[in-house]
């Protein structure tokens, strides 16, 4: 057999010449069989190819050939306009010369980016003390979702933008579905059921990562606090560089259109820069949505989860998780087309020191809902949370309403997590009582004997603490604190 090859090689290079025996016609690593392509989009299909051949790319569900230069290094890329969804596989061709190169059962759908440390890394399998409820079933029943395709961006680290990523895309079905996020995974088998569309999710995510490693170097050189260096230093742990999952990981996966961000991070933030992290994480959003060049697309930001963050653990510090949430919440607002899913009802009590709750289904199901509210023209779906409004206080009770509780609140035996505090003085336990008010609408009336004149109001402002109080549409109330403005 080696020997007919050599003589076929030699053949091909004296009949054909050199170029017959190139195998420079490549997809990008992120292309390739099982691939999900947005559906109604102008696609970037994108590989190497010989310096300055002309690249003819072709695709299945339509009779127009793309024809591109490849540029003096080699790199090409077309633009090819696909269809609505469809389960039909397609393939996606390439050709230059004699050399051909072909995606084979290729879906049209929708296509989602997910991104973060380790709550949107870990796997539907699950990880060492760190299980998926309901996963089996889950996995036992992946193969229904067969317009589900999955991509894991491998993890690499580059000082600047690099010109590609690694990942293979993968259908979904029991071998396959343990190695796929399992937030990626609730999400894109949901959506699809709710869309009827096939739906392809890429995961580029790290655990422990800061947000400052998936930012880029224009937006941190102006960061006191941030030491560029430390991308380069050997004893600097890679989660906490900064700027090289964005250059080596965001930014050349960011060339794949996609049709929405899910972010999913913030725990290592807990003492790194958390009163900055509402301005990073916006100007992140506005640098990636650049990047990606389709406007201002979903950008879908999970709350962190309740977990008992302590001094010596990966020098996480008490009571600054509510901090970063609250910083997580003023992002929301500040992004446009964004949304905060909220998960301070998601941990059981055992789960305290558990930084990575069990229940990955319920958050993959309310990213659903908030997709559809935001991305899909279905504004009427509730997918809003319960969040603070306005305080204010009446003979020594405080009154609070909020937004996005038209519909009024759950009944519970028990409204545990509110706290008043007035002047000068700690916070205290209050009691807390459902009110419906012409005013204010749906309230709550809170009190405690400890404290006579409140000033000042929080809910489920601590590390751990599950909400209990939650909105009609069965999604919890946003942690907050709040107080009055001084007269």
């Amino acid at each position: 057999m080696k020997k007919y090859s050599l003589l076929a090689a030699l053949a091909a290079f004296f009949l054909f010449g050199p170029a017959a025996l190139a195998d420079n016609l490549k997809f990008s690593p992120l292309l390739g069989d099982n691939m999900v392509l947005q559906q109604n989009a102008s696609v970037r299909i994108w590989g190497t190819a010989d310096k300055g051949a002309r690249v003819a790319v072709t695709a299945s569900w339509t009779d127009r050939t793309v024809e591109v230069k490849a540029d003096s290094k080699g790199r090409w890329e077309a633009f090819v306009d696909t269809p609505a969804a469809t389960f039909e596989p397609q393939t996606v061709q390439a050709a230059s010369g004699s050399e051909t190169v072909r995606a084979g059962n290729v879906l049209i759908g929708e296509v989602w980016f997910c991104s973060g440390q380790s709550n949107m890394e870990m796997t539907l399998g699950g990880g060492m003390g760190t299980p998926v409820e309901g996963a089996l079933d889950e996995i036992a029943m992946a193969r229904q979702y067969k317009g589900v395709r999955y991509l894991a961006v491998r993890k690499a680290r580059a000082l600047e933008p690099a010109e590609d990523a690694e990942g293979t895309w993968e259908e979904c079905n029991p071998a396959t579905a343990p190695r796929f996020s399992a937030v990626g995974y609730f999400f894109a088998t949901r959506l699809s059921r709710a869309l009827d569309v096939p739906v392809g999710i890429i995961n580029a995510s790290w655990g422990g990562s800061v947000i400052e490693a998936w930012m880029s170097r224009e937006l941190l050189k102006d960061c006191p606090d941030v030491d560029l260096a430390n991308a380069s230093d050997p004893s600097v742990n890679d989660m906490y560089k900064p700027m090289i999952m964005y250059n080596a990981m965001f930014r050349p996966a960011s060339r794949y259109t996609i049709n929405g961000i899910i972010w999913y991070q913030g725990e290592s933030n807990i003492s790194i820069a958390c009163y900055e992290y509402a301005d990073r994480l916006t100007a992140m959003a506005e640098l990636w949505r650049k990047d990606i060049g389709r406007g201002d697309i979903p950008f879908l930001i999970v709350e962190l989860p309740p977990y008992d963050y302590y001094d010596g653990q990966y020098g996480l510090q008490d009571g600054h998780g509510p901090i970063v949430r609250e910083q997580q919440f003023i992002a929301s607002q500040r992004i446009p087309n964004a949304g905060l899913i909220g998960t301070n009802d998601l941990a059981y009590e055992y789960e305290r020191t558990q930084v990575h709750p069990s229940r990955k289904r319920e958050v993959g199901e309310r990213l659903v809902y908030m997709a559809l509210n935001k991305a899909y023209g279905y504004p009427s779906v509730p997918a809003l949370n319960p969040c603070f409004k306005a305080m204010r206080v009446d003979g020594g009770k405080v009154i609070v309403s909020f937004d996005n509780a038209r519909a009024g609140f759950l009944g519970t035996d028990e409204i545990r997590g509110f706290e008043i505090a007035g002047k000068g003085g700690g916070f205290h336990p209050a009691k807390a009582e459902l009110q419906m008010s012409f005013r204010e609408g749906n309230c709550v009336v809170l009190s405690t004997p400890a404290v006579p004149e409140p000033v000042s109001v929080r809910y489920c402002y601590k590390d751990f603490e599950v909400g209990t109080l939650k909105g009609a549409n069965g999604l919890p109330l946003i942690p907050f604190s709040a107080t009055l403005p001084e007269e």
